[in-house]
């Protein structure tokens, strides 16, 4: 809409003076990931830094050493482009690489012309002063293994021509890289990136005692090399720890530690949703079960499942009231509303929940969760609704013999969400989840054939409208995550114990008979009245165990 439009519409009041925010994702951002001429950049500015390096207070002539950087560049760049495409073509991703083996280089570097100073180095094998992996453990915890590992081999043959020209440091170096990647695949928490270091450094150092045994190094210069092979183990994970934040925000990489932390519950945003919407609360904490149970089984990101799917109806919180888990038995606000009117309150949640996570600045993909959860589906309810009352329009104008014309007519589009339908797996185990927990409060008995059922249907349903087409999830997947939304669901709706209530003796009658100011004695019960019939006609139910 152009600015006189809304200006127009302004003075007509049919529009107000707010606008709604909206995702900027801009030309030129958009640009600089996909450019060629930006990735052909970054190749030349990498190698330029790495001759640089390499020229440090180095012996070869410098021409030599830009040629083996020129050809080592070359060689590292094609197995990129074959085996990581994505990594290839994605200028962000492609820039942390690089800069993660620049750091790894000139920190090696640095460490390696220092050691070179100190008395008694001719005697020493300076490679293992040298931190090996520090490139290969940033990558893995930003990017994953397969970045990771190739990252070793590139660190690892600049390392073995620019800092030292050894067979052992090259083994070192891929050896303690290949271990770092394995202990960092899977982080939870930032003390693993700690014991990824200092499994580093124990391999290290099984490295220097095996190197130099075969040269026949004297016993205290092999204590002092696996000292120091642990030492710097354990300072390159402290390193890592310490500019891994500065690396997330500086290249918009989001990772597990990203997802831990945006699972506080103590989020302003989820303490809102607490406070005004309860029953929705509720609700994204058991969806929130039933998507990391099931993204868990089909090797999903679990934790990114967790948050999205805490925030995946914050857009509630605006009309709070209209949503069937927050009017706990008090008056249905739609009976007084028309059906497409409903429908729109219910589907602007999508829209008013993108326009509060920007406010409070969540990832990109909690936005995608918001806004891909529901898809384009269809409000079935209110479009029913919908029908039902053109239905009846239609037989009160057969009935007074009216004009066809006067029946009124609705567009179908109105009932269905904005979408896009979800892009990733996450967020297709996401809508499954959220269709499931909703659907599973209208069980009247929740019998384990009665979920399975249910499940089934609703899984195979939104497979059936091409909801899930674009999400990348296989049949095999969806009938994984079919079973352990099944298996979960039954857990949460387990039958409770009903335990009968124990007849009282002689004495503990006597002792609940009314007092003489007509009070009970015992809070909790009635005084019976003179037909011997109890008026609390709940003193004598079951009591159910809390489990």
């Amino acid at each position: 809409m152009s600015l006189f439009e809304h200006w127009r519409l302004k003075r007509k009041g049919l529009a107000c003076g707010r606008s709604r925010r909206t995702m900027s994702c801009s030309k030129w951002r958009e640009m600089l990931e996909k450019d060629q001429r930006v990735r052909g950049f970054l190749f030349f500015l990498f190698t330029a830094l790495s001759i640089a390096c390499g020229t440090w207070s180095h012996a070869h002539p410098t021409y030599a050493v830009a040629l083996l950087t020129v050809v080592l560049s070359v060689g590292i760049f094609i197995p990129m482009r074959i085996g990581l495409p994505e990594l290839f073509q994605s200028n962000s991703k492609l820039a942390l690489v690089l800069v993660a083996i620049l750091i790894n280089l000139f920190v090696s570097k640095a460490v390696y012309l220092w050691s070179m100073h100190q008395p008694g180095a001719e005697f020493h094998a300076l490679y293992f002063y040298v931190p090996t992996a520090l490139a290969p453990l940033l990558t893995t915890s930003l990017l994953g293994a397969f970045p990771g590992l190739f990252t070793v081999f590139a660190s690892s043959l600049f390392s073995a021509v620019l800092i030292n020209q050894s067979i052992p440091l090259l083994v070192n170096n891929l050896v303690s890289g290949f271990v770092g990647v394995y202990m960092t695949q899977r982080v939870r928490r930032r003390r693993d990136i700690i014991q990824a270091g200092m499994a580093v450094g124990v391999v290290s150092l099984v490295c220097a005692m095996a190197f130099g045994y075969v040269g026949e190094t004297e016993s205290d210069v092999l204590i002092e090399q696996g000292a120091w092979s642990v030492i710097l183990g354990f300072l390159t994970g402290v390193l890592v720890n310490a500019i891994l934040p500065f690396m997330e925000e500086l290249f918009c990489v989001n990772t597990d530690f990203t997802w831990l932390e945006l699972s506080d519950l103590n989020h302003p945003l989820l303490r809102r949703l607490a406070s005004e919407a309860p029953g929705t609360y509720h609700h994204s904490l058991m969806v929130a079960n039933l998507a990391e149970a099931a993204a868990q089984t089909v090797g999903a990101n679990f934790s990114l499942c967790r948050v999205m799917a805490y925030f995946h109806d914050v857009g509630k919180l605006v009309n709070p009231q209209y949503f069937a888990e927050n009017i706990d038995g008090a008056e249905n606000p739609h009976d007084r509303l028309s059906p497409s009117l409903s429908a729109l309150v219910i589907v602007s949640h999508v829209k008013d929940g993108m326009e509060l996570a920007q406010r409070y600045h969540l990832k990109r993909p909690i936005l995608d969760g918001i806004e891909q959860h529901h898809g384009d589906s269809l409000v079935y309810y209110f479009y029913q609704r919908a029908l039902r009352t053109v239905e009846d329009f239609k037989a009160g104008v057969r009935i007074l013999g009216a004009s066809e014309k006067d029946v009124p007519r609705f567009d179908e589009s109105q009932f269905h969400y904005p979408g896009p339908k979800p892009q990733s797996r996450e967020a297709g185990i996401l809508m499954l989840a959220d269709i499931v927990e909703s659907a599973s409060r209208s069980l009247e008995r929740p019998t384990a054939q009665r979920i399975e059922q249910m499940v089934r249907e609703l899984v195979w349903r939104k497979l059936a409208s091409h909801q899930l087409d674009e999400c990348h999830l296989t049949l095999q997947e969806l009938h994984s995550i079919e079973e352990s939304l099944s298996f979960t669901l039954k857990t949460m709706l387990h039958s409770r114990l009903r335990y009968p209530q124990k007849e009282p003796d002689d004495a503990e009658a006597l002792r609940l008979q009314p007092s003489t100011a007509g009070t009970p004695l015992l809070s909790g019960f009635a005084p019976p009245v003179a037909d011997g019939s109890s008026t609390d006609q709940d003193a004598r139910s079951t009591i159910t165990a809390e489990h």
